[in-house]
Parts: C-alpha cells; structure tokens; sequence
C-alpha cells in the first residue's frame, strides 16, 4: 500500500524514468474547455470571514451551469464536474475567501455538512424547528427536501435578513444559476422549507495558504500527526476520518510515503497511506505505483475466507466478477460461498492487479461418531481433491487409519481431524462397551432424541441414514418408542422414521404398529382425501363419527359433505387411529374489487370442486369472463356472481377512470390556482412538485407559484400517475 513520490533527481533518475511510463502523470490543473469563464472573482479579501465569503459570492451572481458543467465542480474535484453543486459553491467561495477548512469544511454533501456543523456546536434549528437563532451574515443556511422529512438537499450563504425574509446567495438555484434571494415566501425565518443554520466562526487570524499544495481526505478513523515522518516520532495530535487536508511536502520513510500538513493548529508529518487523493500538485508530477495482489490464484472451500496481500493500493477498490461464488470486502478479505470461479480485481488510479479463486464444495459425513470397543466406522469428505491427512487426539480410546476408518480401541471419548490444504474438520469420537442385546435402526428422515415418549421435549436432532442402537421398546397408541444413549443423552426415538436393520431381544424382533402419518385434514365441499395408513399388518375397517360432515368408503376415501367437523377412524386388530375432518364452504377469492379503466383481475372459488357460472350486473362497466376474469371497461361499479351447485358468491367491482383538470398551465410569480380530479378517489391523491423552488402543490392539488420555471405536479390515484407541466413566468 505504499504511494510513491520521486522527489530527487540525481540518485533516482532511471527510476522516475520507468515510472513515468507506468504511472498517472497529472500536469498543473487548467479550467476545462467549455466552462464560462465570464464570472472570476474579482473581490479582493480583507481578514474579515463573514465578509469575505460574502463578498466573493456576490461575484458569481449570473453564473450559469452549462452542458460540460461548472467551475466549481471541477475546483472540487474532477470527477464532480457534472455534479450538482450547491454544496460545492460555498466551498468554493469560502476557499476563495481563503476560510481555513476547520471552519467551513469543504463539502459537495449538505447532509453531512450538516452533521459536521452539528458535531463541532456550530449549528442553530430555524424557528420552524424549535429554534430562536437569527441568522447573521456569513451564515450557512441549509434547506430540507421535498418530502416531509428533514434532510437537507440546498444551501446558501445568508446576506443578512430584509425583515421576515432571507437574503441569500445560492449556487444551483433558478435554471441551475448562482441567484440572490431577498424576499422569497420559501425563505423566511419561520419556513418549513429551511431546516437551520451553521454558524462558522469566523474569528480567526488569517494566514495565507501555501501556493501549492496536494488535498488528501483521511481515510482512518484517528490519523495521528507527528513531530517527524516516523512511526516512533512524538504524537502531536490526530486528524479525524473524512476530514480534508493540505499537504505541502513528501518524505517516504519506513514504507509510508508521509505528508507535511497543518490541522487545528498542529504542524507536522501524516501518514498518506491512509488518505485517499483529492487533487492539486506540486512541481507538476504526481507519481502512484499500479497495484498487486498475492497470490494470483487461489483454491478455496465452501465457507473458507482468506485475505489477500496488497501493495500500492492507496484507495483500491476491490470487485468480484461473480458475487454469488466469491464475495470480497473492502480491505480484500475474500469468503468462498458456492462452487465454481471468480476473479477479484484490486484497482486503483494508476491500473489493476487480479486474483483467480477456484472454490471447491467440501464436507464430512459425520461430526459425531459412537463405536463400540473393537468396532469400526468409516468417514468420508466429499468434494475432496488432494490428499488427506486423518490425525486421532488420542488413539489409545480411538485409531484412525490413511483411509478414515475409525476403530475402537477403549472406551473414552476424543475426535479425530481430516486437514487438507487450509481446511479441517473434526469429529467427535465416542467408544462404548459392546451391549449383549440390542437392534440396530437408521434414520431413514430426519427426526429428534426425545426426553420421554409422553413428554416428548426435543433433546437434539438424529440426522437421516445416523445408525442407533435400541434397547428397550414401548408401543403407544400412535408410535413405537426405542430407547438409546445417543451423543452422550440418554432418551427416547420414534422408530416409525427408522429403518429395521438387524439384531433381536431374545429370539423376538421388534416391529413399529400401524398409525396415521396425517391426524388431522381441512377440506373443502365436494373434496375428497385418502387416509395414509403406515406399517399396518393386517386390513383395517373404516368409520366416520359424523356422515353429515365427511363420509368414508372401505378403501379409505373421505369425502367432505358438510360444513363442520368430524373424525373418521381405522381400525387395525384392536387399535383405533383417529382422524379429525374440518369441512368448510368455499369461498370468492375478493368480495371487493378496484380497477383501473383497461385493467384486468381474475377471480376465482377457493375450495369444492365443479364448473362454475360468471355473470356482471353491468357488463359495459366491468365484464367477466368464462374463466373469472374481470375487465374494467368504463367508470361507475357493478356486480360479477360466481355460481356453482345453486350457491352464489358476489364480489362488487369499482371501475375508475381518473382525469385531471388540466395537462399544461402557465401561472406568474406568486399566482394561486388549483387542479382537480374526476372520475377517481380523489380524496386519496398524493401530490407532488418536481421543483417546489417554482411551484409548491397542496394535498388537494392548490397551486401556489414561488420563482419563475418549469415544475411538473403530479397525481398519484388508484395506482395511476396524472401529471401537469406548470411554467412560472
């Protein structure tokens, strides 16, 4: 990350000479062709900072954005050239009026201005919100946005006050203009449209700045000056992240490049590789080194992250081609999410550097392992290309072998590890004396360890094909319950979710009995469900409680009839498995209905079965189709009937048209008016100015004209937008 400058030119000459080929070589900054150049600032500074600003500001009023953009926005930075520049204006006159930067902080943001003045005491609410504060001449004035919150978006510099009203200068004004503002409605001490104040004090002794110098902003959250350009030099205080500072001499010492600056009255040596380049030169000649990266490729796993060795990355940016594969942060940490491949480019000013990630998909079978005393088990890791190094804590209780075979050697408890590359993973390993009699199940879904098989408080997961030892079983009306030792707890399991392996009490083996996989069941009239009966041994007989609910066949059809609730049963030998059947009617999918003119909406019956009949009360207002599909054809409302086995299900549809009074007006400076709706919800329309420095819209659509323009108000009504182009003359 080191940015270097070539000062000298007798011992370094080869060096700057291959440079110069490799490197941004920025010569001294002239105004861009196409700027007007009609407005310079011919006001000549007295010390005086409320003057001062002032003062160079009233020079610029006339000046005018064109299509290339403004001289302030280049002064700014180079890149900002099209930008809007209200912000950047007061920088600019403020720079101008030679104002130090820790009391007008350059700026091209009015929200974070304002929070810089806020943070330093320098700030006042307007009247509007809560303050008592008259503002001065000097002042900054800030303006909220359109919306109704209070976040700024303009400013200006305030002139002084001509009674209520402000006078003010601003830059991005009237037809992206520097204009002065005496007595405008919007700019008053008690308007809703100004937010506060910042205060600059101005009661400084003025110094005149170097006449060349570099800006750097700091990047670091506390960047400390010291007394010499060396890391273990005196600390003579610190320069806060965001702040901008001037730097009039280099020095590269240590693996830092270090820059001579002046901030809050402390003279000495920062380190510029925590600061990112701004603009300005000196001598001409700005040197940076392209960027690299190490390694060039990289293998990775599936959650793996890694972080990449970067030099001559002074404000690098860094970038995944495939952000679902690879994702990259900031600083070049990289974490690996999905197989495949992705290139991270490092880029800066002065060129890139890439690094090629290949990510790899990796896992174990198992984490946890219980073996018997002289048994074995096998794990796997899947994905793996490469070799693999299995490693056992302790193999006296566990041995691993090359190929991941585990064997029990004594009862005790350890894990073992597979390393491959950068990756490891473990599982724990848990050796158990041999039981005399037991049956061996498998998960064949994934289920839970139960502390009893009343209770049934979940005690850990058992994870699909997880082998278990049973030694104890008890039949309930609904599961058969084994009893194991599983991850060191001691509880019960379903056995109807596993699979029989082998094994016996005695000569006996055990079996899981007959239940229901579903015990309840919502269906709708006229439906009809299939009881799922499971490890049944012999045929069961069907019933239902309630025939006038849901009625039963011998296969175990139900069929809903009625609305209501009822249970069916199966009964298998002697057990009885119970079922409970909610029957409900069916329903329209809306009662209601709001269209748009043109628009389409398709209804439908939730539940039953059977064709169903679609009918409109006013087919020239709303029509509908064979298939429930609603079309709005003309203002006004009606009623579509859906009609199935003698019931009928209404919904009433509204069908709107909305239409505004007028698409164009033209109004003069300070004419009142008012748009109308028809045909919609009027009381429902949202208005808004596209520029409420030239017309301000109220919530039934009154116009008020402020400054001369073009604004647009728009309607927002029944999810459509009717617009009106209103020029103020």
């Amino acid at each position: 990350m080191n940015n270097v400058r070539i000062k000298t030119i007798s011992s370094l000459l080869i060096i700057v000479l291959i440079l110069s080929a490799l490197t941004v070589c920025a010569s001294p900054k002239t105004e861009a062709a196409g700027f007007s150049t009609a407005y310079p600032n011919t006001y000549v500074n007295t010390g005086a900072g409320a003057n001062d600003i002032v003062g160079v500001a009233k020079t610029q009023i006339g000046y005018k954005e064109n299509a290339v953009g403004t001289k302030y926005g280049d002064w700014y930075n180079t890149v900002f050239v099209k930008q809007p520049w209200c912000a950047m204006f007061v920088s600019w006159c403020a720079g101008q009026a030679k104002i130090p930067n820790d009391v007008i902080k350059k700026f091209s943001s009015c929200s974070v201005q304002v929070a810089w003045f806020k943070s330093i005491g320098r700030w006042q609410n307007s009247r509007y919100y809560g303050g008592d504060y008259t503002p001065q001449k000097g002042d900054i004035v800030f303006y909220r946005d359109g919306g109704s919150s209070a976040v700024s978006t303009h400013v200006g510099i305030m002139v002084g006050l001509n009674g209520n009203y402000l006078n003010v200068i601003e830059g991005n004004a009237t037809n992206a203009s520097v204009c002065q503002f005496t007595s405008n409605k919007s700019r008053t001490l008690t308007s809703s449209y100004v937010i506060g104040y910042g205060t600059p004090n101005y009661s400084y002794e003025v110094q005149e700045e170097p006449t060349t110098y570099e800006t750097w902003e700091v990047t670091a959250d506390a960047l400390t000056i010291r007394e010499s350009a060396s890391t273990s030099s005196e600390r003579l205080g610190a320069v806060t992240i965001g702040n901008l500072i001037n730097v009039t001499k280099f020095k590269l010492a240590g693996g830092y490049l270090w820059g001579y600056t002046e901030f809050s009255n402390k003279k000495g040596w920062v380190a510029l590789n925590y600061c990112n380049y701004i603009n300005g030169n000196i001598d001409g000649t700005y040197y940076q080194l392209p960027p690299t990266v190490s390694p060039k490729l990289l293998d990775m796993f599936v959650n793996n992250t890694q972080k990449l060795v970067v030099t001559n990355a002074l404000g690098a940016k860094f970038k995944s081609s495939d952000k679902t594969v690879a994702t990259v942060t900031k600083k070049g940490k990289i974490k690996a999410l999905k197989p495949g491949t992705a290139t991270i480019t490092c880029k800066t000013a002065t060129g890139s550097a890439t690094c090629d990630v290949t990510v790899a998909d990796m896992d174990i079978n198992k984490t946890y392992l219980e073996v018997c005393k002289g048994d074995k088990a096998t794990l796997k890791v899947s994905g793996a290309k490469g070799t693999i190094v299995w490693k056992s804590k302790d193999r006296s209780i566990a041995s691993i072998s090359s190929e991941g075979v585990v064997k029990g050697m004594k009862v005790g408890e350890t894990y073992v590890v597979a390393k491959l590359s950068q990756t490891k993973f473990r599982c724990d390993v848990k050796v158990t004396e041999t039981p005399t009699t037991y049956e061996n199940f498998s998960a064949n879904k994934n289920t839970y360890l139960y502390d009893g098989y009343k209770t049934k408080n979940k005690l850990t997961p058992i994870y699909k094909y997880t082998n278990v030892k049973v030694k104890k079983v008890v039949y309930t009306d609904t599961y058969t319950w084994g009893k194991i030792k599983y991850k060191g707890k001691t509880g019960w399991i379903p056995l109807n979710y596993f699979k029989y392996v082998n094994g016996s009490f005695g000569t006996k083996t055990l079996k899981p009995k007959a239940f229901l996989k579903k015990t309840k069941k919502t269906l709708y009239i006229s439906e009809k469900y299939t009881l799922d009966l499971r490890s049944a041994s012999s045929a069961a007989t069907f019933a239902s409680e309630n025939k006038k609910v849901a009625k039963i066949n011998k296969n175990g059809v139900v069929t809903a009839v009625g609305e209501g609730t009822a249970y069916v049963t199966a009964t298998v030998k002697k057990t009885v498995l119970k079922c409970k059947i909610k029957v409900k009617s069916p329903t329209i999918s809306a009662e209601t209905l709001e269209l748009v003119k043109g628009k389409t909406e398709t209804l439908s019956i939730k539940g039953g079965t059977g064709d169903v009949k679609w009918t409109s009360s006013k087919k020239k207002v709303a029509a509908v189709s064979d298939k429930g599909v609603v079309t709005a054809k003309k203002y006004g409302k009606a009623t579509v009937t859906a009609e199935r086995d003698g019931i009928k299900y209404s919904c009433a549809v509204t069908v709107w048209d909305p239409a505004i009074s007028a698409e164009t007006l033209e109004l003069a400076v300070s004419d009142k008016s008012v748009l109308t709706l028809s045909k919609c919800d009027a009381e429902k329309a949202k208005w808004k100015s596209s520029n409420i420095n030239v017309i301000i819209v109220g919530e039934n659509g009154e116009l008020e004209a402020i400054a001369p323009g073009e604004s647009v108000v728009t309607a927002k009504v029944n999810g459509v937008k009717l617009k009106c182009r209103i020029t103020v003359k």
